[in-house]
């Protein structure tokens, strides 16, 4: 132990233990992949023969109940240990993606979704770091010829969140491509899934120009008891 983890002690912002940035019982709610999409309003759509379907799949690697502690510390100030516990768990919940996404793809890109910009000036945009961490763990496991990236491609979102109303969300800019790029095979990244809003603002500026094969988010605003993780009766970990 240093000094200066004397005079500055970490502690777990899960639970709370001391001595450590993230304790394991907490990363360990980060695994697995679940797909949330049928929970997400804003992703829904009324199919011709009047199904509603959503516009993708969403899979998430927890309930935001379980991990949302962990998030918020992440988000408020630069770590450089979370980022690499939070990338490594997201590393590991990646190689169950090419079994979700579509075999054959020859180049996918992974594009974490807008922030803000002072995330981006505060070297808080986890988005990204989820982003690179979704794409290695994804390349690593990929066992068909694929490029594998990880891109940014929308540019900084500005305006704020104001809450789940319609009036609210109306007074956020609308998500914009930095560039314009050739045609890409894109699976957008993401930190907290709520309403499914900033997805959905993403599709409405890639349609047309690219393809979403889904999303991946480091937690969904679901119960932890309605978030079933497959094999798990009861949605506990089984991934460690």
């Amino acid at each position: 132990m240093s000094l200066l983890d004397l005079i500055f002690p970490v502690q777990c912002p899960g639970c709370g233990q001391w001595d450590t940035p993230a304790c394991d019982a907490c990363l360990e709610r980060l695994c697995g992949l679940v797909d949330v999409s049928h929970r997400l309003p804003q992703l829904s759509r009324i199919d011709p023969d009047g199904t509603d379907s959503p516009l993708f799949p969403v899979w998430a690697m927890s309930s935001y109940e379980e991990t949302g502690r962990l998030l918020q510390a992440w988000k408020r100030s630069p770590s450089a240990d979370l980022d690499r516990l939070m990338g490594e768990r997201a590393a590991l919940a990646a190689l169950q993606l090419p079994d979700l996404v579509s075999h054959g793809v020859i180049a996918i890109d992974f594009v974490p979704a807008p922030s803000h910009p002072g995330r981006y000036r505060d070297d808080t945009y986890v988005a990204g770091t989820l982003a690179d961490s979704v794409a290695r763990g994804f390349a690593s496991t990929v066992d068909w010829p694929c490029t594998v990236t990880s891109r940014t491609l929308f540019a900084p979102r500005s305006g704020r969140q104001r809450g789940r109303t319609r009036r609210g969300r109306r007074m956020r800019a609308p998500v914009r491509l930095l560039a314009d790029i050739e045609p890409r095979t894109i699976v957008l990244v993401d930190d907290v899934a709520t309403t499914g809003a900033t997805l959905e603002a993403c599709w409405r500026a890639a349609r047309g120009s690219h393809t979403i094969l889904g999303a991946v988010c480091a937690a969904a605003v679901i119960p932890p008891a309605e978030f079933l993780r497959p094999g798990s009766a009861d949605g506990q970990c089984d991934v460690k």
